[in-house]
């Protein structure tokens, strides 16, 4: 069993020594002996404490997702499979350039225009790069630099590692867009963060609107070696995985569709442990519809969430369809098999803390299909 506290030693040797790591960027946002190069994340020098906040905001610690509930919607959970929630749509943006450089309906996209335009953030914490580059953490202040930031990128960038850049820049409302790992960093750093003893926490000193982007699996920096080797001379413009494969799109218009399995040997070792693909603790939730590409699939979640994704649909934004009945029972059948892997395959060291009401809820639940 993971100890329940810890540092910097436990830290390298429970989670980043055992390719548990995901990448996520918040233990290197705390401590400036830890270091987060090329998806990369390594404590580079022993600070000397046995316990830490590194420790205790990892995605990989000891992690107790009814005590997150708690603190994010202020009651237990009533959906185990998907998470709370009071509404899924299929949504997309209504502004044609974010269209033309986002990946799907370009949603994220648009809300983060939307509350940049608004003045409601000085920034959003996102990831930038496309083609074979490997993507880099971006503090995106400018819908120029919300546009260089569109598009799904499939490795693990740590770009909660930028949380101090945007505390230094003055950046004090921030919308952060993030894995479902992140979003569990980053919940856990607020926690912490409300403790007086952890006011210097970078969450402390930040007002966060939080969305989350469905992840079933991430790739290595391996990758990007890979793409550019199908590549070749041609330059790619972007990359998608759908049900029928690894799709890469050049700049030249030329598709090349690559078998899936491929791209497998590249998943994250990390990734296999995660519980939550769909960004649970997130304030909205993105992703794929996996059925048309012009759309996402948005959840909303927090009040905060739902408060945003009116006013944006009130000003032409966004576009929301209701979300096609038959297709709920796939999406929740996708999170249940997931969430069932974790749980048939964890050992007695694993991160996860749920009580026994929270699994016989979730099976119950999975089992009769929500």
């Amino acid at each position: 069993m993971l100890p329940e506290q810890g540092g910097p030693v436990e830290l390298k040797a429970l989670v980043q020594n055992q390719n548990r790591c995901t990448a996520c960027g918040a233990c290197a946002a705390l401590c400036p002996y830890i270091y987060a190069v090329r998806e990369k994340v390594a404590v580079i020098y022993p600070c000397g404490l046995a316990e830490g906040n590194c420790y205790r905001v990892c995605p990989r610690t000891p992690t107790d997702l009814g005590e997150l509930d708690r603190r994010v919607f202020g009651a237990p959970r009533t959906d185990h499979v998907l998470g709370e929630h009071s509404a899924i749509y299929f949504s997309r943006a209504r502004d044609s350039e974010i269209g033309a450089r986002a990946q799907y309906g370009g949603t994220v996209t648009a809300l983060l225009a939307f509350l940049l335009q608004q003045g409601r953030i000085d920034a959003a914490l996102a990831v930038r790069g496309n083609g074979a580059a490997l993507p880099e953490p971006a503090v995106a202040a400018t819908a120029e630099d919300l546009l260089a930031c569109a598009g799904s990128k499939y490795s693990a960038c740590p770009s909660l590692s930028a949380l101090p850049q945007a505390v230094r820049e003055g950046r004090r409302r921030l919308a952060v867009v993030g894995r479902p790992c992140q979003v569990t960093a980053l919940r856990k750093m607020q926690g912490l963060a409300q403790e007086q003893q952890f006011s210097r926490l970078p969450a402390a000193k930040l007002d966060l609107f939080v969305i989350g982007l469905f992840c079933f699996w991430a790739l290595t920096p391996g990758f990007y070696g890979f793409l550019a080797e199908k590549a070749g001379p041609e330059e790619i413009w972007k990359v998608d995985i759908p049900v029928e494969g690894l799709k890469i799109t050049f700049t030249s218009g030329k598709e090349l569709l690559v078998p899936v399995d491929e791209a497998r040997p590249f998943i994250r070792p990390a990734c296999p442990e995660c519980f939550d693909p769909t960004a649970e603790l997130a304030d909205v939730s993105v992703g794929s519809t996996e059925y048309d590409p012009a759309w996402n699939t948005l959840v909303v979640r927090t009040a905060a969430g739902r408060a945003l994704v009116e006013e944006a649909r009130a000003a032409g934004v966004i576009e929301l369809r209701p979300y096609p009945e038959e297709r709920l029972p796939i999406l929740r059948r996708a999170a249940f098999n997931k969430k069932l892997r974790v749980l048939n395959t964890q050992t007695g060291d694993g991160y996860l803390r749920l009580s026994g009401e929270y699994r016989e809820q979730l099976l119950r639940q999975g089992g009769n299909n929500g």
